[in-house]
């Protein structure tokens, strides 16, 4: 992915445009395996980025959304979620904010 700065503003004109015809919000999720490097990953959620990985394809078939509808979690987001709890015993709201996802999801 590229994510370099034109390319975030061009991003977030998108959604900004899509919001306002839809009148719908939807935040612009950052993807911690690349906003991290793999000391400051592993800080976060006790594991390594390819752990991590790993784990997300073994549990891949149970937690696989089955629609794309609506922007659903990935599993690898929502395998970080669950580490970020298990690894701070933050909140969903705190959480949430971390990582851009709304507490309701």
């Amino acid at each position: 992915m590229d994510y370099s700065s034109s390319s975030d503003s061009s991003d977030e004109e998108l959604f900004d445009i899509f919001n306002v015809e839809n009148g719908r919000n939807f935040r612009i999720r950052n993807d911690p395996f690349e906003e991290y490097s793999e000391s400051e990953f592993r800080d976060r959620f006790r594991f390594t980025k390819d752990t991590v990985n790993y784990l997300a394809e073994i549990i891949r078939r149970d937690i696989e959304p089955t629609t794309l509808r609506n922007r659903s979690l990935s599993v690898a987001e929502q395998l970080l979620i669950t580490l970020r709890f298990y690894a701070t015993g933050s909140f969903q709201i705190l959480i949430g904010d971390d990582l851009k996802v709304h507490k309701s999801t």
